[in-house]
């Protein structure tokens, strides 16, 4: 590989910025610990592959789901030990519309005791709006690198646009519970316009 060549490759990928697919979040330390079974609390938002997404942690909820063709309802209560209702919100940044038929998955290891916890979110509609959650228990007190990946959203394009979203698109997150609290999250970039 020639020196340019090096270069360019070197350019590009500083260009790309910390939250770009794979990268390490910045850690921001909260001055106030924050109680996310009180209300909602902004874990982060990431730019990835031309779409913003948002992590946020809230008090676990029941929620009433369609299960089958026709759908028929089910209502899903809180289960014992959840105690955390996951919120993501996958966003267009040039429309700051909501993305929508895809599937979200959520992958995190609490760095302090090795625990996993992993999952695919359901599409929910709530006070926030469309958005993709599940409830969980976490894996208690302590440091987790997050993943969430958004699928490729099956509707379809018109075709100036037909090569948006056509891979999956991941971004990381960061977070720390201290005494059940949040306080450390990831330096979220700014929101979408609305």
């Amino acid at each position: 590989m020639n020196n340019s060549l090096i270069f360019a490759v070197l350019a590009a990928a500083l260009t790309l910025g910390p939250l770009a697919q794979g990268a390490e979040p910045k850690v921001k330390v909260l001055s106030v610990a924050e109680d996310a079974t009180q209300k909602s609390v902004l874990i982060g938002r990431n730019r990835a592959d031309n779409m913003i997404v948002t992590f946020a942690l809230e008090a676990a909820e029941a929620m009433r789901m369609p299960m089958g063709n026709p759908a028929k309802w089910s209502d899903h209560p809180v289960m014992k030990g959840e105690i955390y209702h996951l919120e993501v919100k996958p966003v267009d940044p040039k429309s700051g519309t909501r993305i929508s038929y895809a599937e979200v998955t959520f992958s995190a290891i609490n760095r302090d005791n090795k625990k996993r916890v992993a999952g695919t979110m359901h599409p929910v509609w709530g006070e926030t709006g469309l958005h993709y959650a599940a409830n969980s228990p976490l894996a208690g007190d302590g440091t987790y690198d997050t993943t969430i990946t958004i699928g490729v959203p099956t509707f379809s394009r018109v075709s100036e646009n037909k090569d948006m979203w056509m891979k999956p698109v991941t971004t990381q997150f960061h977070f720390k519970l201290a005494g059940g609290k949040v306080v450390e999250v990831s330096e979220p970039v700014e929101e979408a316009r609305k």
